[in-house]
């Protein structure tokens, strides 16, 4: 889930299209991991906040709102990302094995 983040924000602020195109990479992910036993619902669950979290901000940019907001909500959604990180250590690394 950080990864995800990290790479939304390396280039700076990102577009809505990259946000979505993001949550959508993680919907998808998540759903084959758990399907799949590889994760547990409550895995799928934490980082379902954050692929929301991140629905909301593709929502926000879209609608034009200021960069300190974006910049607001990337930093709940890196401290949410780390949270789940520190409860679960190895669901980034299967998220990415994906990619």
């Amino acid at each position: 889930m950080i990864s995800s983040i990290q790479m939304l924000t390396a280039g700076g602020v990102p577009s809505a299209a990259q946000v979505s195109d993001e949550v959508s990479f993680l919907s998808d992910t998540l759903s084959l991991l758990r399907d799949s036993g590889e994760i547990t619902n409550d895995e799928f669950l934490e980082a379902g906040v954050i692929q929301g979290g991140l629905s909301v901000l593709s929502s926000m940019i879209s609608n034009g709102v200021g960069e300190s907001e974006v910049d607001q909500q990337m930093a709940s959604l890196v401290s949410r990302a780390e949270n789940v990180q520190l409860k679960h250590p190895n669901l980034d690394q299967m998220i990415e094995g994906h990619r």
